[in-house]
């Protein structure tokens, strides 16, 4: 009986192990300008409706500067810009589902997703986005 249930315990813990999902990682990509119209953008506690963001990255020139840089824009459905910052020393990820963030590793300061048919955004400069 102890060697049964030493069994059905070692089985359930091997399912259970393989079970879990790896969290999705991506490389910071560089030189790229990604687009993206948000139906609620959130920025520093502030929400706003109908956005385009506008996501730029650059490779440090080595000459002028050696700090990578992303540009954020957020225009209204207008045109008129309701944001504008350049985030230095932070990288652009885009992972294969749409996500978009920008940060470092382990604190994002923006982060666009996708929820049904509709992308949402969120801007936390200072504090960052847990």
């Amino acid at each position: 009986m102890k060697r049964f249930l030493l069994l059905l315990v070692a089985t359930m813990t091997m399912a259970v192990s393989f079970a879990q999902d790896e969290p999705e990682t991506s490389k910071p990509s560089r030189d790229t300008e990604i687009v993206r119209r948000c139906s609620l953008m959130d920025i520093e506690g502030k929400y706003y409706d109908d956005v385009t963001v506008t996501l730029k990255s650059t490779s440090p020139d080595y000459f002028i500067t050696d700090k990578y840089k992303v540009k954020v824009t957020v225009a209204d459905k207008n045109g008129k810009k309701i944001y504008k910052k350049t985030f230095k020393n932070c990288y652009l990820y885009i992972f294969t589902n749409g996500q978009v963030q920008v940060g470092k590793p382990k604190f994002n300061q923006v982060i666009i997703s996708k929820a049904g048919e509709r992308w949402f955004g969120e801007i936390k400069e200072k504090e960052g986005i847990w």
